[in-house]
């Protein structure tokens, strides 16, 4: 269950003055490696997203689905490897497998039975998947599959859709934060965002005008459960309305499944919607919490990594794939153990319904404080927003792309304070959204309901909230 940050009963002598005073007195260990960390790590942080103010967390343990802080305090934990964790932190049979590839080697330099085995499993799961290649992360895989799609097509450019979001790979970045036109980092140029169309999400009007007026498309790629980890959700019957229209134009269809991967359904959004892209990139989940992704799709597409056995043909129509980690053993047998066990549907079907119980439990808890603020989501990846309730939440379109915007934003200002007080009240949250796991159990939903309640006055008592 959550836990207070403040061992030992009730907190001893006078109440800090803020919650940022009060984050600072529990966590002088966090703080004092932060401004450690910082002397060499730019920003202090190793990942852009885990930036927070004052300073972030050093985390010393992670079970099941808790996690433990430098200073020892406990969590209920919902970033859960930023979504990798479906099984929850430190799985046992996974843990054990990764435990007896240790002595035979962490890479075989070749190909390996585990190899093997993984790429079975995927093709066993995954609907589109009738041939796969294995790469080191998520963000590599988006890369290998529109390259892939070039080489099938034959075409250039390549179509993604606003809030989504790819990886960080110079092709895919820029569409994903306003102003739409504007690379998401510095260092990218012009010329690598050529081939790329940046279009509304949910309009399917928009895509086949861009159909239409150029027939160099190769490919069209999304989250197919929308933009950010479903923050703006893609709504599921636009899906199949761009399965035809992609079909049609002879464009390749590619479903960015990363992060829905195992988590609407055991084979992802596609089987949770019956709409089968032509390719789809895979993570997170995949590797069992290993460093993974992979790319899977029709073979007729896949076999562009294939050979003709034309020397000539190959050097100018195939694509020679490489990465020194791609399929290496020790990712390969957590890979195919955590598959193994989400292989019978359980462990989703578990996670669903602890986040369902979640959204509800927080909802009610907004609705009785008199919060204008929802919680929403579909499978187990979670959201809140601090607002009235978005239009495209309920289906209703008319507003889409002013809703999207709205939800993006999430807490704004207050997604810090927020999830400092959840810190203090024992959860840890991606600010104001997070992911369940299959071990994640309903007191601890409950509590994290209560967490959130007692957050809420925190942040009122501060005079961050006056709604």
């Amino acid at each position: 269950m959550a836990t207070s940050k403040h061992r030992g009963g009730e907190k001893q002598g006078p109440a800090p003055a803020s919650l940022s005073a009060e984050y600072v007195e529990a966590n002088p260990r966090s703080h004092a490696m932060y401004d450690r960390q910082r002397q060499n790590v730019p920003l202090g942080v190793t990942h852009s997203t885990r930036l927070f103010d004052p300073f972030p967390l050093f985390i010393a343990a992670c079970r099941g689905s808790h996690k433990w802080d430098v200073d020892g305090h406990e969590y209920v934990d919902y970033w859960l490897g930023h979504g990798s964790f479906l099984l929850g932190h430190a799985h046992p049979a996974v843990g054990e497998a990764i435990a007896a590839q240790l002595s035979d080697g962490l890479h075989a330099g070749g190909e390996t039975e585990l190899g093997m085995l993984w790429a079975e499993a995927i093709c066993d799961l995954v609907p589109s998947a009738e041939a796969v290649r294995f790469t080191s992360s998520g963000g590599e895989a988006t890369e290998l599959a529109l390259r892939v799609a070039r080489a099938y097509t034959g075409r250039t450019k390549a179509i993604k859709f606003r809030h989504n979001f790819h990886g960080w790979h110079d092709a895919v970045a820029i569409g994903v934060t306003q102003p739409w036109d504007l690379p998401m980092a510095a260092g990218i140029t012009d010329g690598a965002l050529a081939d790329t169309v940046v279009l509304p999400a949910n309009d399917i009007g928009a895509v086949r005008a861009a159909l239409q007026a150029s027939d160099d498309v190769a490919a069209v790629i999304l989250e197919p459960g929308g933009g950010f980890s479903d923050t703006v959700p893609t709504d599921l019957g636009y899906l199949a309305e761009l399965r035809e229209v992609t079909r049609q134009a002879g464009v390749v269809l590619i479903f960015d499944e990363v992060v829905t991967g195992f988590r609407y359904a055991v084979g992802g959004v596609q089987e949770y919607t019956g709409v089968i892209p032509d390719l789809t990139t895979l993570g997170k989940v995949v590797g069992g919490g290993l460093p993974a992704g992979a790319l899977a799709g029709r073979a007729g597409v896949m076999e562009m990594l294939g050979s003709t056995g034309d020397p000539d043909r190959d050097r100018r129509e195939r694509i020679p794939h490489y990465g020194t980690w791609n399929a290496m053993p020790i990712v390969a047998a957590a890979g195919v153990a955590a598959l193994g066990l989400i292989a019978n549907g359980d462990p989703t079907r578990i996670a669903n319904e602890r986040a369902a119980q979640l959204r509800d439990g927080l909802n009610e808890v907004f609705a009785a404080g008199g919060l204008p603020a929802v919680a929403y989501g579909r499978s187990s990846i979670w959201k809140t927003y601090l607002g009235e309730r978005p239009k495209l939440l309920d289906g209703d379109l008319s507003e889409a792309a002013a809703d999207g915007e709205r939800l993006a934003v999430g807490w704004g200002d207050l997604g810090d304070p927020l999830r400092r007080a959840l810190l203090l009240e024992g959860v840890d949250v991606m600010r104001s959204q997070g992911f369940t796991s299959a071990v994640h159990t309903e007191a601890e939903i409950t509590a994290t309901v209560e967490a959130f309640a007692g957050a809420i006055e925190r942040l009122r008592a501060e005079g961050l909230l006056r709604a």
